[in-house]
């Protein structure tokens, strides 16, 4: 771990180090020497107690997962982290655009070496700053726009809807809205009590008939629900608010003395969902019935690729389906449609959460990126075959990064559409 932390500490004071020479590259036309010195002091002290606040981070990491425990809290881990990126992304891309300049720079002198001597006509070659300037205000736009992520963006909800079209939906359910919520890592939130509650207040204001949570209600500890039971009490819909366990849910990230108190912490999530008025789903089936029709609804434990802890388990979830019914299954991560759902069941909807969307991206009309892409097939939104849909919401709430950049927590609305 010292080798790990010291090489660690040494490749950020050295990259503190080229970025700190862009900027007096920069700073050298100002006249007021004051000024400079200001905005030197400002880089490195604030530099320097990132480094050290990183080190101490990781090097403490078991010790601050107890205290954690202790305190009930989130807060300084996860400040620390925003601070790490707030702090390191903006100036990434400075020292990229800088380096550029310096490559450039540096070709220009040598071709300006091979070739043969003569004598000057005009001023000599001036290193041009341009690509540092450009990269300095990037750098500043990245900035502000990860504050604002980590501050303002992570209340930001918006309502998503799409409407799907079943040959097998019963009649008694053409025009059913569905409202799905997701990830709500309830202990990220801190006591941003309001700002949630709005959040729930607006998936009340959709006017639901059935609401459906995927999944992840707290990060690692059955402790991290208390104080929200009289929000998420709030839900209501006509048939029910329907849940099921996500990963993080069996508290595998987290701290315990025992198994004991893990498994405790485990049976606590789930009673409590049951307590505030969640119909928590373990591997079963249920049917929601309307005027003489029913659908089935299966919702499934977690069931995951790279899960440390996968209880999931379809199968026993299916043992009472019936082949003609329409069926809406509820699992955690989308990978589990992709091994075991698509082309191998008649499950005509699966919606599921886990990715965030990696609570970072681009999203506008007629693109959308984020790094999710590059470890889930399925990371966000509708995904069809020829008779199965999946829908992957983006989640409500954020984890291990406290904040959400370009891609806003979601409300999803899902209009099922008999098909004619």
């Amino acid at each position: 771990m010292f080798v790990v932390v010291t090489l660690l500490a040494a490749i950020l004071l050295a990259a503190d180090l080229y970025v700190f020479k862009g900027i007096r590259s920069l700073a050298k036309n100002i006249t007021r020497n004051w000024i400079k010195k200001a905005i030197y002091w400002v880089y490195w002290v604030w530099s320097i107690f990132l480094i050290v606040a990183t080190v101490l981070l990781i090097a403490n990491f078991q010790n601050i997962s107890v205290q954690i425990l202790e305190s009930k809290s989130f807060w300084l881990p996860f400040t620390c982290i925003a601070l790490f990126l707030l702090n390191i992304l903006p100036k990434l891309t400075f020292l990229i655009f800088h380096l550029i300049e310096d490559i450039i720079w540096l070709g220009t002198k040598g071709i300006s070496k091979i070739k043969p001597k003569s004598k000057p006509a005009g001023k000599p070659i001036s290193r041009s700053t341009f690509l540092s300037q450009l990269g300095l205000i990037l750098a500043g736009i990245q900035f502000s726009w990860f504050f604002y992520g980590f501050t303002k963006g992570k209340f930001n909800f918006r309502v998503l809807e799409e409407s799907l079209a079943f040959d097998k939906l019963p009649e008694a359910f053409h025009g059913l809205k569905i409202v799905q919520i997701s990830d709500l890592h309830l202990g990220s939130f801190y006591e941003h009590f309001n700002e949630v509650e709005r959040g729930i207040d607006l998936v009340n204001s959709l006017n639901p008939d059935v609401i459906f949570f995927t999944g992840d209600l707290v990060n690692n500890y059955s402790w991290e629900i208390d104080g929200w039971e009289g929000i998420l009490s709030k839900l209501k819909a006509k048939h029910g608010v329907y849940s099921i366990m996500g990963n993080h849910d069996y508290g595998d990230y987290g701290y315990f003395a025992s198994e004991e108190d893990k498994q405790k912490s485990v049976s606590e999530v789930k009673s409590r969902q049951q307590e505030f008025g969640f119909n928590l789903l373990n591997n079963q089936l249920v049917k929601l019935q309307k005027d003489g029709e029913y659908i089935e609804l299966i919702g499934v434990e977690n069931w995951g690729k790279t899960s440390r802890t996968n209880p999931g388990n379809l199968a026993e979830a299916l043992k009472e389906s019936r082949q003609e019914s329409f069926k809406i299954l509820l699992s955690h991560d989308p990978t589990h449609w992709e091994e075991e759902v698509k082309d191998k069941t008649d499950i005509d909807l699966t919606l599921s959460g886990h990715t965030h969307g990696m609570q970072f991206g681009v999203e506008i009309p007629g693109f959308r990126w984020s790094p999710a892409q590059y470890l889930y097939t399925y990371w966000a939104g509708l995904y069809q075959t020829a008779n199965q849909s999946l829908y992957v919401n983006r989640g409500f709430g954020n984890t291990i990064a406290p904040g959400r950049v370009g891609m806003k927590p979601e409300i999803t609305v899902i209009n099922l559409l008999k098909k004619t």
